[in-house]
């Protein structure tokens, strides 16, 4: 009889040790005082503050918000899981931390959660926040000191397309963002603060994101990506899982990492423009990292790169295996405008503004490389006259910036959509009014050497455009007039 009652008190103990509060799934809109009033202890209010001992879940169809500047405590290894929403617009800030601040609480999960958005909150001491199929908006918060007990990345989605703007997110063990290999996601990552994450020192960068949503595009925009642990690398679009990506990359400020940023795989549209790309050398292996920018894969690996300033680097740009990336094209028509600024990128005494390790001819025109002289541009890029198995890099002219080239405006990559894709024989393009104002449209299509292969008036083509002369591969296709243009990628089978 003894025995059997040390059974049950043990059995009590483990009971209260796993016990989670679920809201009742309602359809309830509530508040932290409703949850300490309703959840039997599972939270406290003490001294001006919220205490969560044990795991809080949200059910589906429930609300919490919270609009007052409040203090939450999460006891260690405790989770707050959202299938229903989590709103937070406090006044000023809201504090989610842990206890003990040397044992962080899990973190947070939203889960089929589109309905949350958390702003001004500061998220702290805890495991990451994972969002699995979750579309939440994350604005104005500051998120630190996490570690990875809950995912791998700070914030680490699958299947999610979050905006994560004007936040401040430093001192995490992983990486500020990831999106999972195995998924589609394309997060908007606007205006934030990026800086001395992965404090774990694997090989990973700050911002590390697998295959976009088909519907949306990655949006990378005017971040501050600051390194500081020599393996973290800056920004990385990958798709090392198969599937595609569409990614914008513009306006960021990218600096003292392994490397800034690498487009690694096949099926990756990128648009890389004006971008600072500095001193990303912290490693200092010139073998293992130090590029300003870096592709990889096959000729399915294709950016717009224009604009930048790319300076301080072990490397410039550096290209590998069979990518396509265009530099700047002008003649005879502007597909890229070029005018990056690609200067004062060293290793081991030599300069090296342009590496193309792949055996493809590479366009460049129109960029500034630090001289104006063509035979020390030329010393700065390695390409078919230092190694005739590689292919040639066309570097002239050379950007001026006083006698600069009359150009259109830059490329718009998002408002041109084109279907079936991949296709066999007949193509569509599907364009925004607004832009165009369908007033002299042209289409053309173009190999990734950028020679024009088919022209047409739109208007001759608003049917379809006939395709079936085409080799199966890769194509650029854009629509343009005096107004500017807009390109995506063709698939021709």
């Amino acid at each position: 009889m003894k025995n059997f009652r040390i059974i049950i008190l043990f059995a009590f103990i483990a009971q209260s040790a796993i016990a989670q509060y679920y809201t009742p799934g309602t359809g309830i809109h509530w508040s932290l005082d409703d949850i300490v009033v309703n959840s039997g202890g599972i939270m406290t209010f003490e001294n001006n503050k919220y205490y969560l001992w044990n795991g809080l879940i949200i059910s589906q169809s429930d609300t919490i918000s919270i609009m007052t500047d409040e203090e939450v405590r999460i006891a260690t290894g405790i989770e707050i899981k959202i299938y229903g929403s989590l709103i937070c617009d406090p006044p000023t800030g809201l504090i989610l931390s842990a206890i003990d601040t040397t044992a962080n609480f899990k973190g947070l999960s939203f889960d089929n959660s589109d309905g949350s958005s958390l702003n001004k909150c500061i998220i702290e001491f805890g495991g990451g926040i994972k969002l699995v199929n979750s579309d939440i908006l994350l604005d104005s918060c500051i998120i630190r000191k996490n570690n990875q007990f809950n995912c791998t990345g700070t914030i680490d989605m699958i299947n999610s397309n979050p905006i994560v703007q004007n936040c401040r997110i430093f001192d995490n063990m992983g990486p500020a963002v990831l999106s999972a290999a195995n998924g589609t996601s394309s997060p908007q990552i606007i205006g934030n603060l990026i800086f001395q994450n992965c404090s774990s020192n694997l090989n990973m960068p700050q911002i590390n994101l697998g295959s976009s949503s088909s519907a949306d595009t990655i949006k990378i925009v005017s971040n501050l990506v600051t390194g500081l642990y020599e393996n973290s690398g800056g920004i990385a679009v990958a798709t090392l899982a198969g599937g595609s990506i569409r990614a914008i990359i513009e306006g960021n400020t990218i600096q003292n990492n392994r490397y800034g940023i690498t487009a690694y795989g096949m099926n990756i549209y990128t648009r890389i423009k004006d971008n600072l790309i500095t001193d990303n050398d912290i490693q200092g292996d010139p073998m293992l990292g130090g590029s300003g920018i870096n592709f990889w894969g096959d000729q399915t690996n294709i950016s717009m790169v224009s604009g930048n300033e790319i300076t301080g680097n072990l490397w410039g740009v550096t290209v590998q295996n069979q990518a396509m990336p265009n530099l700047g094209q002008i003649d005879p028509d502007t597909i890229n405008p070029g005018k990056n600024l690609i200067y004062d990128n060293a290793n081991n005494g030599a300069t090296y503004a342009l590496y193309n390790n792949t055996p493809n001819d590479l366009l460049a025109e129109n960029n500034y490389w630090g001289t104006f002289d063509p035979e020390t541009v030329e010393s700065y890029i390695f390409h078919q006259p230092d190694d005739p198995s590689l292919g040639f890099v066309d570097y002239l002219p050379i950007k001026d910036y006083f006698t600069s080239v009359a150009e259109k405006k830059d490329c718009i990559y998002t408002p041109l959509k084109i279907f079936p894709n991949p296709a066999k024989e007949i193509v569509f393009c599907e364009f925004g009014e607004d832009l165009f104002n369908t007033v002299s449209l042209k289409l053309s299509i173009r190999n990734l050497y950028g020679q024009l292969l088919f022209s047409a008036d739109l208007s001759t083509t608003v049917n379809g455009s006939d395709i079936s002369f085409l080799p199966a591969g890769v194509y650029i296709i854009q629509v343009s007039n005096a107004k500017g243009n807009a390109q995506n990628i063709l698939i021709k089978q």
